[in-house]
């Protein structure tokens, strides 16, 4: 006789089962009564409704039978692999190969099962895990008359395990559950039959305990919801990955992902539904914790930024007042006036400049951070409408350092559609911290088109440079090279990462190269 639970996982694949005890006499009438008997306690587990990928290996290596899902976890069609015998050998990962070979290898010695991890390479590209079950069967005579295989794609587990310690569970579950939840309940709430996988997901030992209750009241959260859900099945058959809230005895709420369809008796009449069930409470938990996590993250910024702004308004409205007085008592001023006073009444303008500048910087990353920045699209000249006017404005403070101070365009054409303000900081912080930064040497900007036809300005200079271990957090807010109070160079740190703001809503990339004490260049391309 063949092993009861092959059969079981067997079942919905009919010409499948009438292909296996072809092996075995034909006149065997027991066979032929389990086949029978589990077609009705079983239904199409694997074949046509579950999430993995199930095939069947005869004796001659050859495939005759391959599940609907092989497409969704290979992207390719079951037939492709009924057809190509070194299919398998195909799309596996070249190094995992041995492992395919493992198995071959493990059935030829006389093991029953076999179990194994390993990578595809799927139609479109993509890498995926399988957690890979096979099971040997034997006719009545011990005869091996094939494999059968189911597959799980894994391939989030594992991208997550170093993230989520849970996933080392799941990984385990892949194993300690090769079988499936199975249920069938009549369209009242009354239960006609389950496996004990599934009972052990509500804490159950025995399906006794519910013969004189309505399953569905005693054991599902919403059923509201659930009514809406057989109402589904009775107007289109089935449901595909159906979420809802179940009771576990001890009163615990348990997540249950149900594939399930709508069985009718010999009349054609609606009898009861069957499905299959998968526990994802831990997925469930994770989502939960993940969105609870991004909500706080986002309201932590929400604060700092509405503090930002708040703070930078009330220390603008008293600057401007000393600005204004600072430029009146300037006009007053003559040859006559003690130089100290002249120097002091500078120093006064100058820092307020500098504190001026710093409310500026924060109150533009306050509006990019709380998304009310107004962004305004137009049609622009790159040249005309921003990188003059910079040029310009810091031609003298580069004559002060005795800086080459250069623009060169290289462009037939510097239109382009995006934000004026916004192409303007971007080049306005750069080129000022480069500027800043350089003591001697250059400062140069050149305009060019790059192998994609993508306008490209690179921003070089001969300054400080910066450690190549300070790079990668060179965009970040508040980051500086040096935090020390000690530093050469004035800054909060809010340059940079309002021009990599600015390059993200002009569709454009930012990029540096630098080496300390030589020099740095940044290059922005417009990919629109």
């Amino acid at each position: 006789m063949l092993n009861e639970n092959v059969i079981t996982s067997l079942a919905g694949n009919f010409k499948t089962a009438e292909n296996l005890t072809d092996h075995q006499d034909k006149s065997n009438s027991d066979t032929s009564s389990i086949c029978t008997a589990c077609r009705e306690k079983f239904y199409k587990i694997i074949a046509e409704f579950s999430d993995d990928w199930v095939y069947w290996i005869n004796p001659d290596s050859s495939v005759n039978y391959v599940s609907p899902s092989c497409k969704m976890i290979t992207g390719y069609d079951a037939e492709e692999m009924l057809t190509d015998k070194d299919f398998l050998r195909k799309i596996i990962y070249p190094e995992d190969v041995e492992k395919l070979d493992k198995h071959d290898r493990l059935i030829a010695e006389g093991n029953n099962l076999c179990a194994d991890e390993y990578r595809i390479i799927s139609k479109t590209g993509e890498i995926r895990w399988i957690a890979s079950v096979g099971q040997a069967v034997y006719d009545d005579d011990d005869n091996y008359i094939g494999r059968h295989v189911c597959n799980k794609d894994i391939t989030e587990i594992k991208n997550h395990r170093h993230t989520n310690e849970q996933n080392d569970k799941l990984v385990l579950q892949i194993y300690d559950n090769a079988t499936i939840g199975y249920y069938q309940i009549y369209f009242d709430g009354k239960l006609k039959s389950v496996n004990n996988i599934f009972l052990n997901m509500l804490g159950y030992s025995s399906a006794t305990f519910f013969d004189e209750l309505n399953f569905e009241e005693y054991c599902i959260l919403s059923l509201n919801k659930r009514e809406g859900f057989k109402k589904a099945l009775k107007k289109y058959g089935k449901l595909k990955d159906f979420e809802s809230e179940w009771v576990m005895k001890d009163g615990t709420l348990v997540y249950l992902r149900e594939t399930a369809r709508a069985v009718r008796d010999e009349n054609g009449m609606l009898a009861y539904y069957e499905g299959i069930v998968q526990d994802i409470t831990e997925k469930k938990k994770a989502e939960a914790a993940f969105l609870e996590a991004s909500r706080q993250k986002r309201k932590s910024e929400e604060l700092k930024s509405e503090f930002l702004a708040t703070i930078s308004h009330e220390i603008r409205t008293p600057l401007n007042v000393i600005m204004n007085f600072t430029n009146l008592m300037k006009l007053d001023l003559d040859e006559s006036t003690n130089k100290d006073v002249c120097e002091s009444i500078n120093i006064i303008e100058r820092e307020g400049r500098r504190i001026q500048r710093t409310i500026d910087l924060i109150l533009e990353m306050s509006q990019l951070q709380t998304g009310t920045y107004d962004y305004n699209i137009e049609q622009i000249d790159l040249v005309e409408d921003v990188l003059n006017d910079i040029y310009k404005k810091y031609r003298i403070a580069a004559a002060g350092n005795n800086l080459k101070f250069s623009l060169t365009n290289n462009l037939t054409d510097a239109g382009m559609v995006a934000d004026k303000h916004s192409v303007y900081q971007i080049f306005n912080q750069l080129i000022d911290n480069a500027v800043k930064y350089t003591k001697s040497g250059k400062v140069e900007t050149v305009l060019y088109r790059n192998e994609d036809n993508q306008i490209t300005v690179e921003v070089t200079d001969t300054g400080v440079g910066i450690r190549e271990d300070y790079l990668p957090l060179l965009f970040k807010v508040f980051s500086q090279e040096d935090n020390t109070y000690a530093r050469s160079f004035e800054g909060m740190g809010l340059g940079l990462a309002i021009a990599k703001k600015h390059c993200e809503l002009n569709n454009a990339t930012i990029t540096v190269e630098s080496q300390k004490g030589k020099g740095t260049t940044f290059t922005v391309v417009f990919r629109n």
